[in-house]
């Protein structure tokens, strides 16, 4: 008895992609994890297209629903790609093209539709790609790289036969490593590194050879000759190791097949030294005493990117600080950082920020994620769809690079100048509550200067990629046995020294 399409999907024992079929079915993989953020134009008439790793060719259709005229199908199962998956030769993706009615047969292994469009696949080694300039208009090459044991040779083969775009899809190491402790524990800095797996390192799976960083593949990719390459991940917040997935795009030429990122992905690309076109400043108000720590922060940061630091003391600290924002203007800042003087934090800290204003000149702050004294709540404040301060911030509003706010800090906060020069001065004034005292209801220098910016319509960017501490005093007393017990200062002069401390 035949089986009916349902059946015969069920039957499959695993299925890689999702892929509707024409008919409304959708097969049981897993794969992508979301096909919006790889950004493939909606667009592909006429074009020529090899999808290198297709297995059952989620993308293969995909290409010809878009109008692809032709599209060459491999699966590349070099350097022990696949070790372990069960997999019946190219049954799934025959059973999908059927499903797609490819079912004019032009060779043993190429078909076309009545729309005269083409669909060939064949079990092929990247390795073995021959050099003919200009047969693709577009490759895809996805969920392979990561899998074979050498990735530029691959890389090259391929820019051998690609006259416009790549799209790549690989495991990364930004937000992943097994060496530094698994999930969380990658290369989120911007770091040019890939790992290698000699044997089942990455996930017990003995064919995952290496895994780059976005930065690293990017880099690759330009190596081999695409330009105007663009990265980024393809899960904001990734809840475990097969969501630790970015995207890499590069073309040839950009008359023919432009690369893009898609318009809702916004993420950190190369840490940049400032553009000969933007002049930083950085600027501290700070006590005559202080933490030592903060400054050496300040001086590695500041020194190794050649941006002059200055500082202002004295007992008032808004006033300090307007002043020396106005020595940086008046000296030809173009962007102006300012540094508290109780924040640690990092030169690639100060890169990512300056980073994310030359790439969003329509904001006027960007403001790292710090964390308040005492307080389980980053200093910072958010508004509702009402208008109101939000009192519990979800913390899904941070899974993009940047959250628009409404409050922040100036821990390590960059500011733009031509955006400052609209605001009218004093930009920092104390204000008494509505009684005139200075209890509950005040407005507090810094609180002035963010409610002055949104009175003007300025935009303030959290940088949510971009964390830095905050400095406290501690007490250290031991316990009966000698171990460290640890109490903020605060709670000392509320209630005496720790119960637990040695009597």
């Amino acid at each position: 008895m035949t089986m009916t399409l349902n059946e015969r999907i069920k039957a499959v024992p695993y299925w890689y992609h999702k892929i509707q079929l024409p008919d409304g079915t959708v097969t049981p993989g897993w794969a992508p994890l979301c096909a919006e953020r790889y950004s493939i134009p909606e667009d592909l008439t006429g074009k020529r297209v090899l999808d290198i790793g297709a297995w059952d060719g989620y993308w293969t259709w995909e290409a010809l629903k878009r109008g692809a005229k032709e599209v060459v199908a491999i699966d590349d199962f070099s350097d022990d790609l696949g070790r372990g998956v069960q997999r019946n030769g190219w049954d799934t993706f025959d059973l999908c093209r059927e499903a797609f009615r490819f079912d004019v047969a032009v060779s043993d292994c190429a078909w076309q539709n009545t729309a005269g469009q083409t669909v060939q696949r064949y079990d092929d080694s990247v390795y073995d790609l021959q050099p003919e300039p200009g047969r693709y208009d577009i490759v895809f090459f996805f969920g392979t790289i990561y899998h074979l044991k050498h990735p530029l040779l691959a890389l090259e083969k391929i820019a051998s036969v690609c006259k416009g775009s790549i799209y790549i899809e690989s495991a990364v190491c930004d937000d992943y490593s097994p060496y530094r402790g698994g999930l969380g524990k990658g290369f989120a800095n911007y770091e040019m590194v890939a790992e290698f797996y000699p044997q089942d390192q990455c996930s017990a799976n003995a064919s995952n050879w290496w895994c780059p960083t976005l930065q690293c593949l990017g880099a690759m990719v330009e190596s081999v000759g695409f330009k105007d390459v663009s990265a980024w991940a393809l899960t904001d917040a990734p809840k475990c190791h097969a969501e630790c997935r970015g995207f890499v795009s590069g073309t040839k030429d950009p008359a023919i097949e432009p690369a893009c990122r898609p318009a809702d992905v916004e993420l950190p690309g190369a840490p940049v030294e400032p553009a000969p076109s933007a002049r930083v400043a950085g600027v501290m108000s700070v006590p005559r005493l202080l933490f030592h720590d903060n400054m050496a922060c300040a001086f590695e940061a500041f020194a190794g990117l050649h941006i002059p630091l200055m500082k202002v003391q004295g007992a008032f600290w808004g006033q300090c600080l307007e002043r020396g924002m106005m020595r940086a203007i008046d000296d030809g800042a173009d962007l102006i950082v300012t540094i508290d003087y109780d924040t640690m934090f990092k030169r690639v800290d100060v890169e990512a920020l300056l980073n994310l204003a030359y790439r969003h000149p329509e904001a006027a702050a960007f403001v790292p994620i710090q964390a308040k004294r005492a307080a389980n709540q980053p200093l910072l404040s958010v508004k509702g769809r009402s208008g109101q301060p939000m009192t519990e911030i979800p913390t899904s509003i941070f899974h993009a690079e940047t959250t628009q706010i409404a409050t922040g800090h100036f821990g390590l906060t960059v500011l733009r100048v031509k955006d400052l020069m609209d605001i009218p001065h004093p930009w920092f004034v104390g204000q008494p509550n509505a009684e005139g005292y200075w209890g509950p209801g005040r407005v507090d220098d810094d609180m002035y200067f963010w409610k002055k910016m949104e009175a003007h319509g300025k935009v303030v960017l959290s940088a949510n990629r971009v964390v830095v501490g905050h400095l406290e005093l501690i007490a250290t007393w031991p316990d009966p046995s000698g171990r460290a017990i640890y109490q903020q200062t605060q709670d000392y002069h509320e209630n005496g020294k720790p119960k637990a401390a040695w009597q």
